[in-house]
């Protein structure tokens, strides 16, 4: 294009040939809709709703006018900055994703090890104003393919309080096909016994989901368990000042609402399917035996590393249970996956997203 040409379309307040459009006007959407999107962003302010983002003005857009066509999450982000109403920064970076890129993190193995996964986590212990007694908190969280973050408070950080949580959870809710959990005590079960499948587990193991372990204190690695304590914090803990478990409450079933309400707006169509699986209301629960190992499998993600306590021998630990590894793979990790018909561990090490088998061996336990 001649040099010629560009300075007279730049000299002009709108294209001569009637392409583009003019010059501080809206490409696409009116000024009527920016209006609306303004408008329901400040009502989510003012009725100091805990979601505030772009994709729940949406939601309150298609809401509020059905018929007409939702305007786009760049647009609203937009309209919201230029009206003054962004209510966070933008996410930054942060220096886990290189250090999982750098240590072989298994990412594309866990992926598809089912198309639903979600986690569960016990929030660190909270106080109330006047009470020394401790709260306690249960979240669990859909990561993959669903949305949904709820928590509920509970008596105490024990097995039956998690399995009363997701037991009626899945009745009205779509159970996983992995359930990621970190190395506390309700969810490993006896920490001083080697390879024992706790009563936690064979709840899960019972309903056909994988439990998938965490690497024990990688954090960084671990950001739909451990988000789960900074998102409570911020978005419910710290806004408050609680004086009363019913306060507490009050506010849990708040929150569950609003997240629950997004939950079924965005993923309507996927809850449609009828291949997703639910609990049955009046379903005993058994805790005490595992009623079939064809299928059952356990995951671990683990950090391969050099153990004093075993003479400086280099490997991971399954379930109480130190694993020998060549020292070829020190300070990368690696995924175990137990198979509980073969009574076998398998341990792989993915590479660009190729997962190859560095060791198997047999692995009795006790369940």
């Amino acid at each position: 294009m001649h040099r010629a040409t560009l300075r007279t379309w730049f000299g002009n307040a709108h294209y001569q040939d009637r392409r583009g459009w003019d010059k501080g006007t809206l490409r696409k959407y009116t000024p009527l809709v920016r209006e609306r999107v303004i408008a329901l962003k400040q009502a989510r302010i003012d009725r100091q709703k805990y979601f505030l983002g772009s994709p729940y003005v949406q939601m309150d857009y298609v809401k509020r006018y059905p018929k007409q066509e939702r305007p786009s999450l760049w647009f609203i982000d937009e309209s919201v900055r230029r009206a003054g109403l962004q209510t966070h920064a933008p996410k930054k970076r942060t220096q886990g994703q290189n250090i999982v890129q750098r240590h072989r993190f298994p990412i594309k193995t866990i992926v598809g090890l089912g198309r639903i996964q979600q986690a569960c986590d016990f929030i660190g212990k909270k106080y109330i104003v006047g009470s020394r007694e401790p709260i306690s908190v249960f979240s669990t969280r859909y990561y993959q393919w669903f949305e949904l973050y709820p928590i509920y408070r509970v008596l105490a950080e024990t097995v039956e309080a998690a399995v009363d949580q997701l037991s009626g959870f899945w009745i009205d809710h779509p159970i996983p096909q992995v359930m990621r959990v970190d190395h506390a005590t309700a969810f490993r079960g006896a920490i001083r016994h080697v390879a024992v499948i706790g009563r936690f587990l064979k709840f899960l193991l019972n309903h056909n989901v994988t439990p998938l372990f965490a690497a024990p204190y990688r954090s960084y690695t671990n950001p739909h368990i451990e988000g789960h304590n900074r998102t409570f914090t911020e978005k419910l803990w710290a806004k408050h000042t609680f004086t009363s478990r019913a306060a507490i409450d009050k506010e849990c079933a708040r929150f569950n609402a609003e997240s629950e309400e997004f939950f079924r707006f965005k993923f309507k169509q996927r809850l449609r399917a009828n291949t997703l699986r639910y609990r049955r209301r009046r379903a005993a629960v058994n805790l005490h035996t595992l009623t079939t190992t064809r299928g059952r499998r356990i995951g671990f993600i683990r950090f391969v590393e050099i153990w004093k306590e075993r003479n400086q021998e280099i490997g991971i630990v399954v379930l109480e249970r130190f694993i020998d590894l060549p020292g070829a793979y020190l300070n990368q990790y690696v995924f175990a996956s137990l198979d509980l018909a073969a009574a076998r561990l398998h341990v792989y090490s993915e590479v660009e997203g190729q997962a190859t088998v560095i060791r198997t061996l047999r692995f009795p336990y006790d369940a």
